[in-house]
């Protein structure tokens, strides 16, 4: 499922389209990431979340089209559609230009080992800096290292049903820490607050509140985690886009990776 849906971004669009649909070296920028899908291990039928107004180029991926609902867990519920409640969807955001079917084959081949309800992604700071040193990022500091969130979801259907009070709660709360706080317990905030949270701590919460199992994947493909909000992202995109394509071209060159 490739959610590529929300508001009006005419900054990276120049029209009323969402930013998926920004241009990025004669292309749109989700068409990326399908192309990386559609060469993956793993990925079967696609499903794009987005605006009735579909340009053709991007339409032609899908295997469905679903209307975009206007908020995230609204367009992911409407995504899985009639999906049966074992069944597994990953889900990608549409801003990820940099994806590749390593990515999203070394990603799923790690989420799948894990045989947990939720596997979301995640990617140290070493490794986006290594691969992208401009990129402005949230990191958060664990006593596991230094991570940013990454933009791929491996989920059951099922187990989405049942954290999506949890996740509706945490995303209305997420400026205000004592809501957080009465959500997932004082102790996990502030431990969390003061960098001493363990993944594995978190992870057992979300199991004690929830009982879906979620786990973290250590993701070492920094593409996964490099989208865009700005129109700097966008041209810092571009650039990295244009030097894996002249490394790609460089003779013996074959099979490298920038």
């Amino acid at each position: 499922m490739v959610l590529a849906g929300g508001r009006p971004d005419p900054l990276l669009t120049g029209g009323p389209l969402p930013k998926a649909f920004a241009p990025i070296r004669g292309r749109l920028m989700v068409q990326f990431v399908l192309d990386a899908l559609r060469a993956a291990d793993g990925v079967g039928r696609i499903v794009i979340v987005g605006p009735p107004a579909m340009p053709s180029a991007v339409a032609a991926y899908a295997h469905a089209m679903v209307p975009d609902q206007g908020r995230l867990l609204e367009n992911v519920e409407a995504g899985l559609g009639g999906l049966a409640a074992d069944a597994y969807a990953l889900v990608a955001a549409a801003d990820l230009p940099l994806l590749t079917a390593r990515g999203v084959t070394v990603f799923l081949a790690a989420a799948r080992a894990l045989r947990a309800d939720i596997a979301y992604g995640i990617v140290g700071r070493a490794d986006v800096m290594r691969a992208c040193p401009g990129a402005r990022k949230t990191f958060v500091r664990l006593p596991d290292g230094v991570f940013t969130g990454g933009s791929l979801v491996l989920l059951r259907r099922a187990a989405f049903d049942r954290v999506r009070p949890l996740l509706a709660g945490a995303i209305a709360a997420r400026k205000r820490p004592w809501d957080l706080a009465r959500l997932f317990g004082l102790r996990t905030l502030a431990e969390l607050a003061t960098g001493r949270l363990r993944i594995a701590s978190l992870e057992a919460r979300v199991a004690h509140i929830t009982g879906v199992r979620v786990r973290a994947v250590v993701c070492p493909e920094p593409e996964i985690a490099l989208d865009v909000d700005r129109p700097e992202d966008l041209a810092l995109m571009a650039q990295r886009l244009e030097a894996r394509e002249a490394a790609s071209c460089a003779p013996g060159a074959a099979g490298a990776r920038p």
